[in-house]
């Protein structure tokens, strides 16, 4: 995957914090404009399907589209040109990311001082693998949301608060009819290793959770732990199984197959391992409300 920042015409960014308040100040921002950047924000990285999915309840999808648009010209969020390299005639084009651009990342750094939100500076040309990391795993998230079954969510949560343990991408809180669990999520991508990387993280994890008998993460409630390896289709999931033998772990290790989302839905997306192979679940409080 290659990609770069796609500017608009006309653009003047804001450049500081005290532009991107005089911008609000002159009332050329508003409160939806304010809660878009918010929840692009608290997402690091989507695209714009995502966006109006997360935005559906309170404002339409075209109006969501017309102020990113807005938002561009001055800095406030970033769009991102995405192409598969070897790709050279253009012929798949995915969805376009957006990101929190200079202005509205100072912005919401001033206004919400306690958020982590991903500075621009952080983006270039090299990290756009990164950042389609972040579109995908943003994929489940709004599954997760639609399914209202999620009580919250926590990018890059701290391990048994030892910053040196590697972190779970994603982690959120569920409600089951069994009680609440936690979904400790990891996205596995063809770019890199993904079998030593998924191996490295699940073995310094066993170890934490043998010491432990739970798994313990900053902010996030002490529920029984499920382990996810999200995964683009079923035979990298049952290639990661063959590998690194999910049923051997002393917790719960799940996949997450994003082929079947569209035609089958988030609750039959999941497989359990079996011995050598990989079984299919149905999660119930995982359908769509």
């Amino acid at each position: 995957m290659n990609g770069y920042r796609k500017l608009p015409d006309n653009y003047r960014p804001y450049v500081n914090v005290e532009q991107a308040i005089n911008a609000y100040q002159r009332n050329f921002l508003d409160e939806m404009d304010f809660t878009i950047m918010k929840v692009l924000g608290d997402a690091i990285a989507a695209n714009e399907d995502q966006i109006r999915r997360y935005l559906i309840s309170k404002i339409s999808r075209s109006d969501t589209s017309k102020r990113l648009d807005r938002l561009r010209r001055n800095g406030f969020v970033d769009r991102w040109h995405c192409r598969l390299e070897n790709d050279t005639d253009n012929e798949i084009r995915p969805p376009a990311p957006f990101t929190l651009g200079i202005a509205g990342f100072k912005l919401m750094n001033h206004f919400y001082p306690h958020t982590p939100f991903m500075n621009p500076n952080s983006w270039d040309n090299q990290n756009i693998k990164t950042l389609q990391r972040y579109v995908a795993m943003n994929e489940l998230r709004c599954l997760l949301v639609e399914s209202k079954s999620i009580n919250n969510w926590h990018w890059n949560s701290v391990v048994a608060h030892n910053r040196r343990l590697k972190k779970p991408l994603g982690t959120a809180e569920l409600e089951t009819t069994k009680g609440n669990v936690n979904f400790i999520m990891e996205r596995a991508q063809m770019s890199q290793n993904f079998v030593g990387f998924l191996r490295d993280k699940l073995h310094q994890w066993k170890k934490v959770y043998e010491q432990e008998s739970t798994f313990p993460l900053t902010n996030v409630p002490d529920n029984v732990p499920v382990f996810i390896i999200y995964t683009s289709t079923l035979a990298m999931a049952e290639h990661i199984h063959k590998q690194i033998m999910l049923d051997t772990f002393p917790f719960t290790v799940w996949t997450c197959v994003e082929e079947f989302f569209e035609a089958d839905g988030l609750a039959k997306s999941f497989y359990a391992p079996q011995g050598e192979s990989l079984k299919r679940l149905y999660l119930e409080f995982l359908e769509k409300n």
